[in-house]
């Protein structure tokens, strides 16, 4: 059996725009090493969801190979995203009495508190992805970590549930399945994300991280240590590239690579007098344009996106908690003047983030369009640990709720 730190774990991003599979090896609880790395254009996935089982299939098949190859190691076993519309969270409560002659916080009064908040009401097409700890109280102490040990004569607990529609976890399992590989966990991609660029301080501070993908943007929110909100917005980049095709009549692929050469998110920082090349295509000669024409039509669809995210953060209350800002990661980050463009619109700070925490070949994965991946590993890796110490007979039941509330803490 390896030991905890000569595993090797792998993981799936499976992306509208591109399937990325990263091979690593856990250094330490805050590193990995990165050992290979597989990319494919995406041809099965829109807006986050499957749409076409054998081009996923397809996709996937094609950068697992890529990653075999550069790390040398078979793939049998991997950790994949999900994401989509069919996403849903919510925040519930479970209240239990403290039943100890004492009035002690005990391992099973934690146990009892969870199973209390997980007894809501899922629609029959939905599937419970996550129950992710945000915070417990005791009597009218609130804010707390770990209860165990306090005193009171109740407990009360606050988590927030993801769930996904059961379709898409079934064709997302079908896809794994039919390329040969085994779902060892399934993450949601801004979990993953936050995983990949935040510190337990930013959590703490509290801080949102946008994940800024091709047909999708994923926004997670953490306030006092613990996830307050998630959503998934269902718009991206390639929004962007439509609208970059269309005013300037030119194909999505030539759009694609305009937008990522030239492309900027505030108008008024570009040189009037500055031209662009547009290549030729179908036999027309190439031909300039001012580049303001490009950023005149990417500015105002990054805005109204950003308007839709803004939305989510005032419906999830804590806009005003988060001190920290917001940190944007995801290939839709690279565009020039997008954190100044995020804070015009929020009134909040922002920044973007790459994966943090990485070596080896951290060239191959340090963009942050690689955050959901290498978080999934992260995530991952902190699973297996917890899933090999449970096993350990001689640790206490203390032990174990304790490493539980840590890791969804």
């Amino acid at each position: 059996m390896l030991e905890p730190r000569d595993r090797i774990i792998a993981a799936l991003d499976l992306g509208t725009s591109l399937t990325k599979v990263v091979v690593a090896r856990p250094i330490s609880e805050y590193e990995v090493e990165i050992i290979g790395t597989g990319a494919y254009p995406s041809s099965g996935v829109k807006n986050g969801s499957i749409i076409n089982i054998e081009s996923t299939t397809r996709s996937i098949i094609e950068a697992v190979s890529e990653a075999e190859l550069m790390s040398g190691q078979e793939i049998t076993s991997i950790a994949v995203n999900i994401t989509g519309k069919t996403v849903k969270a919510d925040n519930s409560k479970g209240v239990v009495a403290i039943t100890n002659r004492d009035r002690t916080v005990a391992e099973p009064d934690v146990v009892r508190v969870i199973e209390a908040a997980q007894a809501i009401r899922v629609p029959a097409d939905q599937q419970i992805l996550h129950v992710l700890s945000k915070e417990f109280s005791v009597d009218d102490q609130t804010s707390i970590r770990d209860p165990i040990g306090m005193t009171g004569v109740r407990l009360e607990a606050e988590v927030h549930i993801v769930t996904a529609g059961i379709t898409a976890i079934h064709n997302l399992e079908k896809c794994i399945e039919s390329s040969g590989l085994h779902c060892e966990v399934m993450i949601l991609s801004s979990l993953a994300s936050s995983e990949a660029v935040l510190t337990s301080g930013e959590k703490d501070l509290g801080t949102a991280v946008l994940d800024i993908g091709s047909g999708i943007c994923d926004l997670i929110v953490y306030v006092d240590g613990g996830i307050a909100y998630s959503s998934v917005i269902p718009f991206g980049g390639i929004n962007v590239t439509s609208d970059i095709s269309i005013g300037l009549k030119t194909t999505l692929e030539t759009a694609e690579l305009l937008k990522k050469r030239y492309g900027h998110t505030i108008l008024s920082e570009i040189d009037p007098t500055e031209t662009i090349e547009i290549p030729p295509i179908s036999g027309r000669p190439a031909r300039q344009v001012l580049r303001e024409e490009l950023v005149a039509i990417i500015e105002p669809r990054m805005r109204e996106i950003f308007e839709m995210v803004d939305k989510e953060l005032h419906k999830s209350g804590k806009k005003g908690f988060l001190a920290g800002g917001v940190i944007l990661t995801g290939g839709g980050s690279l565009l020039e003047g997008i954190d100044t463009l995020a804070e015009d619109v929020f009134r909040l700070t922002a920044s973007r983030a790459r994966p943090g925490g990485i070596s080896g070949l951290a060239e191959k994965a340090s963009s942050p369009e690689f955050s959901t991946v290498i978080g999934m590993i992260k995530y991952a890796d902190r699973m297996t640990d917890m899933d090999q110490k449970s096993v350990d007979r001689s640790e206490g039941w203390t032990k174990k709720i304790r490493r539980w509330i840590e890791e969804n803490l």
